[in-house]
């Protein structure tokens, strides 16, 4: 196509012009400043492409140029009309629908995937407005109202009609602040303040719905199901940035380790998986509680190559 002809939605699009918004190519950015100062007439467009762009990558879970170009298509032809965005120039009013579109108030159908790598965590804004923190080798999926958890994320803010899916169990949302882990087939529901209400195959057959107060965790595995209560700030200390144990056993620590860290552990005497450990550490620092490890148990953890740690 003729530059001369571009629409703003074409410059959206274009590789070109995409690396020169972004300040990352200079023959790019070379080329667009030659080509705008020998058509002085499009500096609106390109103004608007530059404002659009910027929200999109303000957005990081937002759709692509493209994948808005391919909604908006679906969007024109669900009501009946023509694809616009072709046939007139993006005004000012173009960048607030797309700002609709990004933060998902008129596209909520579309499904968004997160994952968290090893040692890492992310806040994600969910469209209803509330936010979730994932912890480390976490997989987040969410579409309109509905949030799918595998992992542990901690759940925070206003929520409205949020309903939570996790290895079996829905988890309806009453504006409230609460912790979801599911991983290995162990699933616990701990509710921080606010109110959640469960249910699902997963607690128990006919059981119909918990409503859980603050304090109280739902703990499921292949041989239990119970529901306890517990200090919050303990159990959720990972969302400030600090690992917190007392009293935990040596087999919860070294799950940790595993499933957050990507440690392989061996086990050369299953004795030692009972033994309890209090201690704390930085989040983001494993080599203080390895060292305060070998320090209370003589010794005998032993961290060897390929990120391998042995318990003695």
């Amino acid at each position: 196509m003729d530059q001369e002809q571009y629409t703003v939605a074409d410059l959206m699009t274009n590789p070109s012009f995409r690396a020169w918004a972004d300040q990352s190519d200079e023959k790019a950015r070379a080329h667009w400043e030659q080509w705008l100062a020998a058509h002085p007439d499009r500096h609106d467009d390109v103004n608007t492409a530059f404002t659009l762009l910027s929200l999109l990558k303000e957005n990081e879970n937002g759709p692509s140029p493209e994948d808005m170009l391919e909604m908006q298509d679906r969007f024109d032809t669900a009501l009946g009309r023509q694809r616009r965005m072709l046939l007139y120039r993006w005004t000012a009013a173009a960048a607030s629908l797309l700002l609709l579109i990004t933060t998902g108030i008129l596209f909520n159908n579309r499904s968004t995937t997160i994952h968290t790598g090893i040692a890492m965590t992310k806040e994600v804004n969910l469209p209803d407005g509330s936010k979730v923190l994932l912890n480390a080798n976490t997989t987040l999926k969410y579409k309109g109202h509905e949030v799918w958890i595998e992992g542990e994320a901690y759940f925070s803010g206003e929520h409205h009609d949020l309903k939570v899916h996790t290895g079996g169990l829905d988890v309806a949302v009453l504006g409230t602040a609460f912790n979801i882990y599911n991983r290995k087939q162990q699933i616990e529901v701990l509710l921080e303040s606010g109110k959640v209400n469960v249910t699902g195959a997963g607690w128990a057959k006919n059981a119909g719905t918990l409503h859980l107060t603050p304090g109280e965790m739902i703990h499921l595995d292949a041989t239990n199901k119970m529901m306890t209560r517990i200090n919050p700030e303990t159990f959720t200390s990972w969302k400030n940035g600090r690992l917190i144990f007392k009293n935990t056993p040596l087999y919860k620590v070294a799950a940790i380790l595993e499933e957050n860290y990507g440690f392989h552990v061996r086990w050369k005497s299953t004795k030692l998986q009972m033994e309890r450990f209090s201690g704390s550490c930085p989040l983001d620092n494993t080599d203080i509680l390895l060292a305060a490890i070998r320090s209370v148990y003589n010794d005998q953890l032993i961290v060897q190559a390929n990120h391998t740690i042995v318990f003695e």
